[in-house]
This record gives C-alpha cells, sequence and structure tokens, in this order.
C-alpha cells in the first residue's frame, strides 16, 4: 500500500493518511 509508504515518508500527514487507513 502506498498510502503506508507516504506515511514514514511524511510524518506530518501521518494523520491524513491514518485517517484514511481507519475509513478502510
Amino acid at each position: 500500500r502506498p498510502s503506508t509508504v507516504e506515511v514514514e515518508a511524511n510524518p506530518r500527514a501521518k494523520s491524513a493518511r491514518l485517517r484514511v487507513v481507519e475509513r478502510l
């Protein structure tokens, strides 16, 4: 999942990406 990779690359976007994971 590219989303997880982006979370590591952008810790600031972690909240936004984490939200997407919860939505799934």
